[in-house]
């Protein structure tokens, strides 16, 4: 247009205008005669350099409207030079990076190569026409230049297709871009061409070009869609491989590759099986080893080293990458707002009768298109790559944060602890990961920021300050509101753990608080937590969230109101719509960056604390790695295989203080030593030094071959018992077997409910302590290691348990007899099979020598033997295992030196020979080699890792019964019942006014944006700016109309509606857990409950509302653009079906994929988690079996099954927002062209109402986008209320009181108690535990329950309380049935001491008494009756004094006390012992004892459920129970003469002789563990 501004000084401009018009049609053709000089026209010399026609290098013809014919050869001459150069470079790409494979070339490949030749040819026709007709210049042309260009770049494009076809499974992207850009440069020339009327001057050229254009079109869609076969590229494809490292470029800027999984997804529900490999470089394994070498680099250059830089030298390539992406797309953000100026003049240009030409109306709306199409790719390409970069550093820092954890040192592990550990990894490296999608921010806001002054001060000049201002402005307020709801959120994180430990003790508990039907008292404190705390800080939050939506919504209208008025008010220039529209898509614009910065800054912030705390972890301190030295593993019987010389040893190397002093120490292939001394001599820590867990501060250390360990406290991983034991060998049936039996599983084995394949829960929770003793144990011994370091395996098992694992592991004739055995241990009869024995006292060895030896010299280990075995020959009774062994710990305790001469120890051991004898086998076991040592103890090989915990047999079993009923996840869409009963809890009068609400508010900002139309008309027609007061206050009344409707809207959701709903659903759930029975407690775990009352009250809370807010706005929001748009342009509402049929076409697909994608990135986080803490606890194990690389294996391997499902759940956004988006441009293209179309065909259409439609039209990109990711949002918080819903319905018990029945005040008065046939099981579907049980229990009768265990000892008090109801028969007491009176009536009337006192975190007070019904006098009173009163009179506040979580701050046995005196506060006549298993020690036992024989409870019947017989053989009467039935019921006198079952356990005891002797009383027996 610039061009032609000198033909308007010319006489005829208003004719050339019209001509101008004319020439100007969409298509460019026209009936009048020929304007200007053709494409082939040539002068016979040069007016202008290179440019050999008459109308010059224009670039704009002075005579049509239309390029000048050299200038339209500018375009394709660029694409060509493109295809050179960028070919040339893929050339040599393909030449030099790409294998070449034997894939055959068929007839697909040979259309497009030809058609390519006949293009080639097509375009030297065109040449040679070109030459003939510039005769005297063709030499010096450009026009013939960019033909010969354009040949060249076709042979390169014919070269690279035929490289890639065997290298490249896909079309080559300079290929496809050069294609693409050639069709669109030559379609502009095609038009120029028509318009110069060359189909009438010179038709061979036109034919000729034509037939080209035709050939490429062709070609491009050969290239680019039609695909290669698959078969025939086999041989390139790997077994699962992710397909975004073979898309064609195209495919990766609209993420087609994804479509396949998203075809997949909508079909079907997804599963793990499903999702695609991860590319090589995402993998866990490439990120950390990156991240590895970054850091060592680090540590090796710089004095401090920087994690920042690390993570920048591994992973920054892409992430720099990105910025490039980003910088495109910020440009062509602001492209927009400057050509909807051209496009308002254009249409002012129609309503002043001096039109433009159609073709420039055309131009500007493509222009919006492909620049709106141009910002979607940019923008996601940046996401795409930023989130990218974000999983690469999560999975790096993960796998690095793992590999160091095994190799922290005891000072080092000191100052983080497991949870700390476990935060890195889940918390820190999260926030650097969430920093990378912020970090390009820090440049990007500021820039955009400039860009929109500058475009602004274009518009509006310094006007624009004043806008400015308001921004400024706000910036501080938003802070002193975010900082204010900043603390709140802390309250309520404060409230909601408060909330979620009660509830967790809740669950824990739930037996007792049945049991002493507690029910209401914790009821009243749950919701005393959650009504009055939490809930009304909830209510503070939400009138928060209003107030900021208030500010949120008001700052952009503030701004564009400020910068009219002082625009109006200053100048006098008036304010026209292609001022105002342009104006406001600005401003919409600049709110973003506004409003991320503030974002930007605390997320690098949180970063930067998370950088600090991960560099201190990276750096901490790592294990000697000289501390121990392994040699390979020695042959023959007798030789040395552990050796220690002057070692001193410290747990910390930055203190001087020594644990071990002067160490030395030999151990033989063969031997069994064993290591002894008082708790707190250092027997653990000696057998640390040998597996270098210690600090080595002088001495040397030397191991010979492999090591087997099990540590003092069992390490057990959440696996099955026989992953337990295999332990990443592979599996060997007869050696397994062996292994078992020697350590006597095969009962145990009996006894679980899978046998081996029973899943041992977290930490080992379904074994009992000896068991996890025994199967660590069994570990070890399947290892068939060279050296065995045993710390106290004994301790743990019953004494005829250790005789048999003396007997078939560790003694002389066991499964290791061949093996180096070193053993720390108390227990006497190992003592006596031992080859050697050190006696360790404060840190040093004070006594060595064999146990023969020792005894003799009466030195420590005599006073030892002595002090166990009460000096007699306790050898076989076995029961010698000194209590303390136990509670054994390594407390460092300090050591004086007083060390052994070597020689003294060679002297001991010369002795050796003498023992020689006892080894099996022939004399000469000497020199025999180590093959022969034990056929099958060659070493176990290490299995090759598949997948987690190398599985050892079938997938799952189907019948196994230890797994956990799996959580019921609903799959698919959210029943519409859900949302109906959810808006019903909401309150839907609220809901009416929230919804009219939400509709006002938007009708009021559409209505000021009409109000500024009007006014920027009458400004246009005027030329000024009259009546400023009246348009400026109406324009403002509406925006803060607007601006307030939003807080009503926001206050009504939160306050009358969310908040009411969970409030109420909290209620329910609760309620429903409450009366659950025990039943659903003993097959739902507590961390399943603990989740609904936790992540899915959060989200009920806190998370539905807004998500539904966001959800309905934008709703409301598109529905108004459309309107505004179908207004201004009625033919778009055409579109709008196809349009939105494509668009729920898309959400659908998008809906269900990614709903699975996400369900499947969060179930395979947690596993990473387990498995991360679990190592944490087993780390010295897993060092001593050296099996730190198979641990690292798996746990890559789980970070891979996360990102697995992450990096297609990322994916699938890119995927849905390049889609919606791009209708988002084909809805501005319409706008904007329809816009055209009608002004051409002469419409009446104001420039005003294009400006308003237009910039609504830029906006609806975000709303539509926004619509999709909140209803994902609803569904997939939805799903909480429907959890919440399902416990809300669960079965509940009997009615807590029956009021037609309900007992007498003084029942159970006399306390007789009858079962009547009575039967019981624990839930639907399991066996009897209880079968036809008859007993009548008189008043005030003292009546023993025995039993072995699993007879329904304790069923049998479940019963009476009604925890288990009857199948047949029933209870009565004092003839009355207790199945006719309502729970609580009948368990506030019962006493128990239950078998596991459960104390609650509070004070003394609420223990003992929650409802707060009794007074203090009466509460001492029980304390001292059950001999507590001193100990809390000591404590600080009293009766008011703190009991910490599980009653951790008192005494096992202090608690047993306070269950008594609980038992004693309920005034009833009957009282149920259930006898403590975990034994409680001999003191408090005997007191206990004798307050229940007391004066107390002499008027009581108590019934007492012993698991140790001497506690009742002074009962009235005994009650044996069998397999659930009674066998025996009479006085202990009778039953022991009967010679019954009754008779066998007490032989069993050892008790017979004391009872015959008359000796019954409550003397407790040592070894008398009646089970």
């Amino acid at each position: 247009m610039e061009a032609a501004d000198d033909f308007y000084d010319d006489p005829f401009s208003s004719r050339h205008q019209k001509l101008l018009y004319q020439t100007g049609s969409f298509t460019g053709y026209y009936a009048g005669p020929q304007l200007g000089s053709g494409y082939l026209n040539a002068a016979r010399s040069f007016r202008q350099p290179f440019c050999g026609n008459e109308e010059g290098w224009g670039p704009l013809s002075p005579f049509r409207y239309d390029f000048t014919p050299c200038f339209i050869d500018v375009w394709v001459a660029t694409v060509a030079v493109f295809g050179i150069l960028a070919g040339t470079a893929a050339v040599w790409w393909l030449l030099k990076k790409k294998q070449s494979g034997p894939v055959s070339k068929d007839w697909h490949f040979w259309t497009k190569q030809t058609l390519l030749v006949f293009i080639i040819a097509d375009v030297a026709v065109q040449l040679a026409l070109q030459i003939s007709n510039f005769p005297d210049i063709w030499y010096g042309d450009f026009r013939v230049y960019t033909t010969v260009a354009t040949i060249l770049s076709l042979f390169v494009v014919f070269t690279i297709q035929w490289l890639e076809h065997s290298r490249l499974r896909n079309a080559n992207g300079v290929v496809l871009f050069y294609w693409l850009l050639l069709l669109i440069t030559l379609s502009v020339k095609l038009r120029s061409l028509i318009s110069q009327q060359i189909y009438a001057t010179s038709l061979p050229y036109f034919v000729t070009y034509c037939v080209g254009f035709g050939l490429s079109v062709a070609e491009f869609f050969f290239e680019w869609l039609w695909p290669k076969k698959q078969d025939a590229y086999s041989v390139l494809i790997e077994e699962d491989e992710c397909p975004v490292e073979h898309a064609t470029v195209f495919s990766r800027l609209t993420f087609s590759w994804l479509t396949p999984l998203m075809k997949q997804g909508y079909a079907t529900y997804l599963t793990e099986e499903d999702l695609w490999a991860l590319s090589r470089t995402d993998t866990t394994k490439a990120t950390g080893a990156a991240f590895e070498k970054a850091w060592e680099y680090e540590l090796e250059h710089h004095k401090k080293p920087n994690l920042w830089r690390a993570l920048f030298r591994a992973y920054g390539g892409p992430y720099i990458l990105a910025s490039f992406f980003k910088i495109g797309n910020d440009i062509s953000q602001f492209t927009q707002p400057q050509l909807l100026r051209f496009l308002i003049a254009f249409i002012y240009s129609y309503r002043i009768e001096e039109p433009q030409p159609v073709i420039k109306g055309a131009a500007i709306a493509l222009a919006m298109f492909a620049v709106a199409v141009f910002q979607t790719t940019m923008i996601h390409q940046y996401f795409q790559l930023a989130f990218v970069t974000g999983m690469r550093i999560k999975s790096g820092l993960t796998s690095s944060i793992y590999k160091k954890a095994l190799k922290l040192s005891n000072e080092g592990k000191s100052s983080k602890t497991i949870g700390d550990i476990v935060n890195y990894m889940a918390v820190d490296a999260q926030r650097l990961q969430d920093l990378t999608q912020f970090a390009q921010q820090l440049w990007s806001a500021p820039f955009q920021i400039i860009i929109c002054m500058v475009s602004l001060y274009q518009l509006v000049g310094w006007s624009m300050l004043a806008g400015i201002a308001v921004m400024i402005i706000m910036i501080p307020v938003n802070g002193v509101i975010a900082r204010y709801m900043k603390n709140l959120q802390k309250q309520q994180m404060k409230n909601k753990d408060a909330r979620s430990r009660l509830i967790a003790e809740i669950v824990n508990n739930m037996k007792s608080i049945k049991l002493y039907a507690w029910g209401a008292a914790f009821m009243n404190k749950l919701n005393y937590i959650r009504n009055d705390l939490e809930l009304k800080n909830l209510r503070k939050i939400g009138a928060g969230q209003a107030f900021a939506n208030f500010t949120w919504s008001s700052t952009p209208f503030l701004v564009s109101c400020s910068t009219f008025a002082v625009f109006v008010l200053t100048g006098d220039r008036p304010l026209t719509t292609d001022i105002v529209f342009p104006c406001l898509a600005l401003f919409n614009l600049l709110t973003f960056p506004l409003a991320v910065l503030p974002m930007v800054i605390t997320s690098i912030i949180e970063a930067s604390v998370a950088v600090s705390r991960l560099t201190s972890y990276l750096t901490a301190e790592e294990i000697q790695p000289e501390a121990v030295i392994v040699k390979p593993p020695v042959e023959q019987i007798g030789e040395e295989t552990v050796r220690i010389e002057d070692g001193t040893f410290s747990w910390n190397r930055h203190e001087n203080k020594t644990v071990l002093k002067d160490i030395n120490f030999k151990a033989a292939k063969g031997e069994l030593t064993c290591i002894v001394g008082r708790v707190g001599a250092g027997k653990s820590s000696f057998l640390q030094s040998i597996l270098g867990d210690l600090w080595k501060v002088k001495g040397r250390v030397e191991v010979h071959g492999t090591v087997a360990y099990a540590s003092q406290s069992p390490w057990i991983m959440n696996a099955t018992v026989r992953e337990n034991i295999v332990f990443g060998y592979r599996f060997d049936a007869e050696f397994y077997e062996k292994t078992v039996k020697a350590c006597a599983l095969l009962d145990d084995f009996a006894q679980l409910p899978d046998g081996d394949e029973t899943v041992v829960g977290e930490r080992g929770i379904s074994l009992s302590g000896g068991q996890k003793a025994r199967v660590a144990l069994a570990r070890a011994v399947y290892a068939r290691a060279d050296v065995y370091l045993l710390d106290d395996v004994l301790s743990a098992v019953d004494s005829h348990v250790g005789r048999h694992i003396i007997d078939n592991v560790l003694g002389p004739r066991g499964l290791l007899k061949s093996k180096t055995r070193v053993l720390a241990t108390n227990s006497i009869p190992v003592l006596v099979e031992s080859d050697y024995i050190c006696m360790l006292k404060d840190g040093e060895i004070v006594e060595r020598g064999t146990y023969n030896e020792l005894l003799s010299n009466k030195g420590l280990v005599f006073d030892l033997v002595k002090t166990a075995g009460k000096g007699d020959s306790t050898q076989n009774s076995g029961s010698a295992t000194p209590r303390e062994s136990e509670s054994e710990t390594s407390t460092v305790i300090e050591a004086s030196s007083n060390g052994q001469d070597k020689d003294d120890l060679e002297e001991t051991q010369e002795g050796l020979s003498a023992l020689q004898s006892i080894r099996p086998g022939p004399s000469s076991s000497q020199s025999k080699p180590r093959a022969d040592s034990m056929a099958t103890l060659r070493r176990a090989s290490a299995a090759s890792f598949n997948g987690p915990r190398g599985k050892l047999h079938d997938e799952e079993n189907p019948n196994s019964r230890t797994k956990q009923a799996k959580e019921h996840s609903e799959q698919g869409k959210v029943k519409w019942s859900v949302y109906a009963e959810y808006a019903k809890t909401n309150n839907l009068v609220a809901v009416t006014f929230y919804l009219f609400a939400l509709i006002a508010a938007q009708t009021a900002n559409i209505a000021g944006s009409v109000w500024l139309k009007e006014w920027a008309e009458t400004n246009t027609s005027v030329g000024g700016n009259p009546d400023i007061g009246k348009y400026l206050g109406i324009y403002f009344v509406f925006g803060i109309g607007a601006a307030a409707l939003t807080v009503i809207q926001t206050l009504i959701l939160w306050i009358f509606c969310s908040i009411e709903a969970s409030r109420k659903l909290h209620e329910r759930m609760a309620t429903a857990i409450f009366r659950s029975p025990m039943s659903f407690f003993d097959v739902t775990p507590a961390g399943r409950i603990l989740n609904r009352f936790s992540s899915d009250i959060y989200r009920v809370d806190e998370v539905l509302a807004r998500t539904f807010n966001m959800l309905f706005n934008n709703l409301a929001r598109s529905g108004f653009i459309l309107g505004v748009i179908s207004v201004s342009t009625p033919p778009f509402v055409a579109l709008i079906f196809p349009l939105g049929a494509m668009y729920y076409w898309i959400q659908r697909y998008y809906l269900r994929t990614s709903r699975e994608l996400k369900r499947l990135d969060s179930v395979t986080r947690s596993p990473i988690y387990a498995h991360f803490q679990e190592s944490l606890g087993g780390i010295s194990t897993i060092r001593a079996y050296r099996q730190q690389d198979r641990f690292q294996l798996e746990n890559e391997w789980r970070v891979d099954a996360n990102l697995r499902a992450y990096f297609p759940s990322i994916s699938a956004n890119r995927w849905l927002a390049v889609r919606l988006e791009f209708i988002g441009a084909v809805v501005i293209l319409a706008a904007a062209g329809f816009s055209v179309v009608s002004v051409a065909s002469g419409a009446p259409l104001t420039e005003g109402m294009v400006g308003l439609a237009m910039s609504y039209a830029l906006q609806i990109t975000t709303s539509l986008n926004w619509i999709v990711r909140q209803t994902v949002e609803v569904e997939t918080n939805i799903v909480s209320v429907e959890r919440v819903l399902e416990y809300a319905r669960l079965p509940s018990e009997a009615p807590e009181i029956i009021h037609r029945s309900r007992p007498p005040v003084s029942w159970p008065s006399r306390g007789e108690v009858q079962f009547n046939n009575y039967s019981a099981r624990y839930r639907e579907g399991l066996d009897l535990v209880l079968k036809n049980i008859n007993l009548d229990i008189k008043s005030h009768e003292k009546i023993g329950v025995v039993g072995r265990t699993g007879a329904g000892k304790s069923s049998l008090t479940l019963a009476l309380f009604r925890i288990i109801e009857p199948a047949t028969g029933n209870i009565c007491l004092d003839g009355l049935n207790t199945s006719t009176i309502g729970l609580l009536d009948l368990r506030r009337r019962l006493a128990i001491i239950p078998q596991d006192a459960a104390l609650f975190e509070g004070t003394i007070r609420d223990n003992l008494d929650p409802g707060h019904v009794h007074d203090d006098t009466e509460l001492w009173s029980v304390l001292e009756h059950a001999r507590l009163k001193d100990h809390v009179a000591s404590m600080e506040g009293g009766l008011e004094a703190k009991i910490h979580e599980g009653g951790s701050n008192l005494s096992q046995g202090q608690r047993q006390l306070v269950s008594l005196a609980r038992a004693m506060l309920t005034p009833s006549n009957i009282l149920v012992l259930d006898e403590a298993t975990a034994a409680v020690d001999v003191q408090t036992d005997a007191m206990l004892q004798q307050t229940l024989r007391g004066p107390l409870f002499a008027n009581k019947t108590i019934i007492t459920v012993a698991h140790r017989i001497n506690t009742i053989l002074d009962s009235d009467r005994v009650v044996v129970l069998e397999k659930g039935e009674v066998v025996e019921f009479d006085t202990p006198k009778e039953l022991v003469k009967k010679r019954g079952v009754f008779y066998g356990l007490v032989k069993e005891a050892g008790l017979l002789e004391e009872f015959e002797k008359g000796e019954t009383g409550g003397k407790a027996g040592q070894g008398s563990d009646g089970k």
